[in-house]
């Protein structure tokens, strides 16, 4: 075969390839050497991708700036759940465009009502959860649950399933089922191939309380990931300190070895434009394989010059020193060169599953600029000062 032949080959493979119907695109390579990149797209943008042009634009616009690996494409939060057409109209649309697609779930029953929960006793709830993890497993073969697999509800029914137990121990234990029945168990009933990810929040010592077994639920569930949005230190509720974008993935990395997918960033409750980057950078430094970035359209916004000093607005909403897109801020070329260069010096600390009492240790050692790595203490073995299992240390 001759070189002209060949080049002739060639271009009609690339020319056949963008007509409509034809097969999905391969799957491009990594756009960056040391982590993928991908970004989260919560139901409701998802609901206005059936706007085809809307769709295209902002594809357009965000991957023009941002070189992206992988969408999560979220079917169900606060009441919406998305039908099958849409989930296979825009699963196919990135697919045909090499991009990796997964499946995303965000279980909460109203986020706006203070991130009500559902009520997991009570059998209407039941089923709809398990509804959502039947329809989500048969469009993807890889769902990620967004940090709302909590409980927080005190209804008769859970008052009454509860007994004398504490509602530390009640909650794990009620998450654990439902865990096991209505979200993996259920999904793979559909699809024997799905693979089911679990986001924990960064609550640090607090997971317990509402349900978040860190003892059970990385056995339960194919893998897990690290909630790395530490946001502003000083206007957010939980008073996250940056810092803590490392640690927590770090600490993780531990609770399940080889299983920890990566580190999830957003937008929300910054003063200025480049926290949002510091975030993801400490994430990067925590070597993790992936980066989400919550959530796509908030990618799209503009950032305004203007006043940086004004605190009482979330941040899509600051008039931000510098101009341009959110997308365009991310500097994620220069972290991958950074994480090329060389390891930190880390030291060791035992955080133990379930245990209380310790939140601010790894800020003295910050303030000393140390890094520091959390280690759960032999799976998890047992608080050394109650001498009770440390995963069940009640509140």
């Amino acid at each position: 075969m001759t070189f002209r032949t060949r080049l002739l080959l060639l271009f009609l493979l690339a020319f056949t390839s963008l007509l409509p119907g034809m097969a999905p695109a391969q799957a491009l390579p990594p756009a960056h050497e040391n982590f993928k990149v991908a970004v989260y797209i919560p139901v409701s943008v998802v609901e206005q991708m059936k706007d085809p042009a809307w769709l295209a634009s902002s594809w357009n616009e965000i991957s023009s700036q941002v070189k992206v690996d992988k969408v999560y494409i979220e079917s169900y939060r606060s009441g919406v759940l998305a039908d099958d057409a849409l989930l296979e109209s825009v699963k196919a649309y990135f697919a045909a465009r090499g991009v990796q697609t997964a499946g995303g779930i965000a279980f909460t029953n109203m986020e706006s009502n203070q991130f009500a929960s559902f009520c997991y006793t009570d059998p209407k709830d039941r089923a709809y959860v398990k509804h959502i993890s039947e329809v989500t497993a048969r469009h993807f073969d890889e769902i990620i649950l967004d940090d709302f697999f909590f409980n927080d509800t005190k209804s008769d029914s859970d008052i009454a399933a509860k007994g004398n137990a504490s509602w530390t121990a009640f909650r794990l234990r009620l998450m654990d089922e439902v865990a096991r029945n209505l979200v993996v168990g259920a999904a793979r009933a559909v699809n024997p191939n799905v693979k089911i990810i679990i986001k924990f929040p960064n609550w640090y010592e607090h997971f317990q309380a509402n349900g978040y077994d860190l003892e059970q639920e990385p056995k339960i569930f194919d893998g897990i990931y690290t909630g790395t949005e530490t946001r502003d230190p000083v206007i957010n509720d939980q008073h996250l300190q940056q810092y803590e974008s490392y640690q927590i993935l770090r600490y993780f990395d531990n609770v399940k070895p080889g299983g920890n997918g990566g580190g999830w960033v957003d937008t929300f409750t910054i003063r200025y434009l480049d926290r949002y980057a510091e975030q993801l950078w400490d994430t990067m430094l925590a070597k993790t394989p992936e980066i989400t970035l919550f959530q796509y359209s908030n990618l799209l916004r503009p950032a305004e010059a203007g006043d940086p000093q004004r605190l009482e607005r979330p941040a899509h909403q600051l008039r931000l020193r510098r101009a341009g897109k959110v997308a365009r801020r991310l500097r994620l070329e220069g972290a991958d060169r950074l994480c090329r260069r060389g390891r930190l010096f880390t030291l060791q600390s035992e955080c133990r599953a379930g245990q209380a009492g310790h939140a601010h240790r790894h800020r003295q050692l910050q303030a000393l600029s140390i890094y520091r790595r959390g280690f759960p203490a032999q799976l998890y073995g047992h608080d050394r000062h109650s001498h009770r299992p440390a995963s069940r240390v009640s509140g």
